[in-house]
């Protein structure tokens, strides 16, 4: 396996290689079923992602301004296995060796699912696409549940960085969730599309906040069902996108990733239940065609 980092002097260059390969041995222990051919921790970021999947578009922080997601890694494929793409804003000077595990875990974890997930039945418009989301989702919060079940074992006890970082997390990730913007957007959109009726072009216009405001629930759910004690106390709001629907999905997740479950046939009521917070309904229509209906919120 090669690590390639850019960042720092040779000295700075040399712990941070000497920090992944302690962190590697998580992934050993996880016994992934896909070899990690290189890590790198580029100068550019999303520079870096675009050179390796030719996508001139990728963005590594999306959404709105003013709630904007970062993402601080990548994982991608070549020909000698699983390429891990670390973005340099890890080695801020408020990011500790335990922040980088909990991400580094987070990524293994991804990689350990793909063969863990059943693969998605094909020939239901309306079926695959609620499994798409639902299985995009639940990986998320299984990473998530899985790297601070490992991270906050290893590094006992918790660091001041952790601390800070993770300080009221919950209501961190939640709060960008309610932003107005978004929900302003989506019913914008929503308008437009009463309008000129393109169903393609909604899509492509509100899959974005779909995709930034669920894996944002997701994350802020995870941490509150790993720390309950922590969050005991915690009132979680209620928005527009935090509703009952979505208590629902997430106690959905809670339930499988504890009881060790993978198979997630039995939640396409809730992911669909959920996905109209965003106006969106996936449906089936005759000669096997597929069909986006788009609701009022």
């Amino acid at each position: 396996m090669e690590i390639i980092v850019e960042v720092g002097d040779e000295g700075v260059r040399h712990q941070i290689e000497e920090e992944l390969q302690v962190i590697l041995a998580i992934a050993e222990a996880m016994d992934l079923p896909a070899t990690i051919s290189r890590i790198l921790v580029p100068l550019d970021f999303q520079a870096k992602v675009r050179e390796l999947t030719g996508d001139k578009d990728y963005k590594f922080q999306r959404g709105l301004d003013g709630a904007q997601v970062t993402v601080a890694a990548k994982i991608l494929e070549d020909q000698d296995g699983i390429v891990i793409v670390i973005s340099p804003i890890l080695y801020l000077q408020f990011y500790d060796t335990m922040i980088r595990a909990f991400v580094l875990t987070h990524e293994f974890t991804h990689i350990k699912n793909k063969s863990r997930f059943p693969q998605v039945p094909k020939g239901s418009f309306a079926l695959e696409n609620n499994l798409v989301n639902l299985y995009y989702l639940f990986d998320e919060y299984s990473a998530d549940r899985l790297a601070f079940l490992v991270t906050e074992r290893l590094f006992t006890p918790p660091s001041e960085a952790w601390k800070q970082v993770h300080d009221n997390e919950v209501l961190g990730y939640i709060d960008p969730v309610s932003h107005p913007k978004y929900y302003a957007q989506l019913k914008s959109e929503i308008a437009k599309f009463r309008i000129h009726a393109d169903v393609s072009l909604h899509w492509k216009t509100v899959h974005e906040t779909l995709s930034v405001v669920s894996i944002s629930t997701v994350h802020g759910f995870a941490s509150y069902h790993q720390h309950p004690d922590t969050y005991s106390d915690l009132v979680i709001p209620t928005t527009p996108f935090v509703n009952q629907r979505t208590l629902n999905l997430m106690e959905y997740f809670k339930s499988k990733f504890e009881k060790k479950e993978t198979d997630l046939q039995d939640g396409i009521q809730v992911i669909d239940d959920y996905l109209t917070n965003f106006g969106i309904r996936f449906e089936d229509r005759p000669g096997n065609l597929g069909w986006i209906e788009v609701l009022d919120i």
